[in-house]
């Protein structure tokens, strides 16, 4: 080439048809038309109805002539077909086998990617795998995967990118939601694809080092509020609260009563006769139990009388968390093993006398079936008695902090607290209620000082 310039002449090329002719005859020829290489002999195009098509025409082992299509012009350069053809002449291959070998291992490329969609793992491996959750979980975690991610159910799972996510995250911010939805949705997401790994479905999660950008510092501002938020409800109830509850219970109470009684006055005598019980609604002894135990709604709607032993003043059950951590692994369960103070006993002492004296079942029934009540069951009475009892915007699950919160403030050392509360250790008490433990190391030191001073007034003496 003249002063040294780089480059290949056209004698040098695979194929005598350069990238310009082909691009001309697939843009100007008619339909069935062909356009032959001089080199390699029997290459050529042909133009289709959807595009030209590179094909090979060869003499077969008994000298039949044969054609074979290598592939379609958009997809192969001109030096790229005729290297096709060159190998297979240089191999002494059979054009026809090798391009049904080609097709096949396609088709199986293809059918694996069908497999590897993340509908198709979901609603199979994956469904399968969350059979040992808790059926709960299980449902909640397959509709956030499929509501957020749903531009993603027919992709191959192998495919999904750092852009991929960058995107939707983009989006799901613009609908207002918060980082932390965000945050448990895409964690939901990585824990199906690292599941596929040990499926053997994946080599490896695409995913396995993206991050979700940080939140915008008025995001992060937002979050911040909602944990100073949730930390102040992490406390003990005070006296006029608990008092209010108390009435507001006794309100409803006889509330529900006078209903019966009007009922019975007209024309529904057959009704029960709710002044002959002790407790006219599973929500009283319920509430009651949930403020002297501090269990968890979860457990208070599964506990059967088996686990609350009315006769020996003592409860003990497996938390409902600790059911399905036994379901995943083989775990050693959480177990909330305590003596029912006095006045829980006699008051679920009572609702057993309503209940007929039963040894076994449910403690608190639904009335209607008998079975499990619904994990919503308690929000329309909890509402009427803070209305009753004139209270604010209280939580039910506030029974539960003030149960922990007092034990702490009193001294009660942090295991103990954490194994009545149900926890294994003492991490969840510390990460939570760490703010009622700091108040109380404050006076631990006032405690030492008082030991020290009494100490100098015997010496002094």
């Amino acid at each position: 080439m003249p002063g040294g310039q780089m480059g290949r002449r056209k004698d040098d090329r695979e194929c005598s048809l350069t990238d310009a002719q082909a691009e001309k005859f697939d843009r100007e020829a008619s339909e069935n038309k062909t356009l032959w290489c001089d080199r390699p002999t029997g290459l050529h195009l042909m133009k289709r109805k959807r595009g030209s098509t590179w094909r090979y025409r060869y003499l077969d082992e008994t000298g039949k002539p044969r054609i074979v299509a290598v592939g379609k012009l958009k997809e192969l350069k001109p030096e790229q077909a005729a290297a096709i053809v060159k190998k297979w002449r240089e191999d002494d291959a059979n054009p026809i086998d090798d391009r049904k070998q080609q097709r096949q291992e396609a088709l199986s490329a293809a059918q694996q990617a069908e497999r590897r969609t993340l509908r198709n793992y979901l609603e199979t491996f994956y469904r399968r795998h969350m059979e040992a959750w808790k059926p709960e979980n299980a449902k909640n975690t397959e509709q956030r995967i499929r509501n957020h991610f749903s531009e993603f159910l027919d992709r191959d799972m192998a495919t999904l990118s750092k852009q991929d996510i960058r995107d939707w995250q983009t989006r799901i911010e613009e609908l207002g939601r918060a980082y932390s939805t965000l945050r448990r949705t895409y964690g939901d997401l990585k824990t199906l694809l690292n599941q596929a790994v040990e499926d053997e479905v994946l080599d490896a999660s695409p995913l396995a080092s993206v991050k979700l950008r940080s939140p915008k510092m008025t995001e992060q501002e937002r979050e911040d509020r909602i944990e100073k938020a949730k930390e102040a409800e992490r406390r003990m109830l005070t006296d006029d609260e608990i008092r209010s509850i108390l009435a507001g219970l006794e309100a409803f109470a006889e509330e529900i009563r006078a209903e019966r009684r009007s009922s019975r006055a007209h024309g529904k005598s057959y009704l029960p006769d709710l002044d002959a019980v002790n407790h006219p609604h599973w929500f009283i002894p319920m509430t009651h139990m949930a403020l002297h135990t501090g269990l968890r709604p979860g457990d208070l709607r599964t506990l059967t009388w088996d686990e609350l032993k009315i006769r020996f003043g003592r409860l003990r059950k497996v938390t409902e968390k600790s059911k399905v951590a036994l379901r995943r692994a083989n775990q050693e369960p959480a177990i909330v093993d305590m003596k029912l103070n006095s006045t829980i006993q006699k008051i679920m002492a009572d609702w057993w006398q309503d209940q007929g004296r039963p040894d076994t079942g449910l403690v608190f029934p639904s009335p209607r079936t008998g079975n499990q009540l619904d994990k919503h069951a308690a929000r329309k009475p909890w509402k009427r008695v803070k209305d009753l009892a004139g209270l604010g915007d209280l939580d039910f699950y506030c029974f539960r902090h003030h149960f922990i919160s007092a034990q702490l403030a009193a001294g009660v050392p942090m295991l103990t607290v954490a194994k009545m509360a149900g926890h294994k250790d003492v991490a969840m008490i510390q990460k939570h209620y760490g703010h009622i433990c700091e108040q109380q190391s404050d006076d631990a030191v006032d405690v030492v000082g008082a030991t020290i001073t009494r100490a100098a007034k015997g010496a002094a003496l």
